[in-house]
């Protein structure tokens, strides 16, 4: 039998994918990078206006994986929550030795930024890096080694102790005060357990201007844990772009 909690997660899915299916053109980009490419998905909105669009990088999680094409649907699952906020959603990829911490890593990211402002009237002032489990640890690094600043930085179900130690955010902090900083932590995850991830976050948050922790005692690691209990706090926190 399929339990409540399952067909709660398939439900949350279903209306994700209706979702981003009526409101963005997809395509899709090869990012040359190294020997190797990323494998980059970008989803445009309707801009009748020709106003100017924010943009917003999503960095994926299991960043070693042997799945080199995430990147085509990763940013799919912002689509239904920046809907009519008049943005454009681009994800790049990233596996195996080429993961967000390395250069080809974060030439993958610098590539994607660039064509995706050279092709769409993209508000500079106007650009959010979105980092879900180990992707956090490329938003980390790209605010530290990047050459585009970032209007905010949404960090979700990560633990950036193991890039950054606790004791070493006030000696980087000049690079990281360039926009805001949202954590999303769950006490239940399994990944990255909240006994770690909790406090190396609070430090942050002391540490590094305009930062803060929203902490669910009950939440998962998955997206899935997010979409389906707490789609109303994901709603807001994306569309602050």
């Amino acid at each position: 039998m399929v339990s409540e909690k399952t067909v709660k997660r398939i439900s949350a899915l279903i209306f994700l994918l209706a979702a981003f299916s009526s409101a963005a053109d997809w395509d899709s980009l090869q990012i040359h990078v190294g020997q190797g490419a990323s494998a980059s998905g970008i989803w445009s909105q309707h801009n009748k206006s020709n106003k100017k669009m924010g943009l917003m990088i999503w960095l994926h999680g299991g960043m070693q994986s042997g799945n080199c094409q995430k990147g085509f649907t990763a940013g799919k699952a912002l689509l239904t929550y920046v809907d009519g906020s008049g943005v454009v959603v681009a994800s790049p990829s990233v596996c195996k030795q080429n993961h967000w911490l390395t250069p080809d890593g974060l030439t993958a990211i610098e590539s994607l930024l660039d064509s995706v402002e050279h092709r769409f009237n993209i508000d500079t002032n106007r650009i959010t890096m979105v980092g879900v489990s180990d992707g956090g640890f490329g938003v980390l690094n790209y605010a530290l080694n990047g050459k585009h600043k970032m209007a905010h930085h949404i960090l979700i179900s990560t633990f950036g102790g193991m890039f950054i130690p606790a004791e070493a955010l006030s000696q980087v902090t000049p690079a990281l005060s360039h926009g805001t900083w949202q954590f999303l932590q769950g006490g239940a995850d399994g990944i990255f357990a909240a006994g770690q991830a909790k406090p190396w976050i609070e430090t942050f948050c002391k540490t590094i201007p305009k930062a803060s922790l929203h902490f669910e005692p009950q939440g998962e690691h998955d997206m899935a844990w997010w979409n389906t209990n707490r789609a109303d706090l994901l709603r807001t926190t994306f569309r602050k772009n």
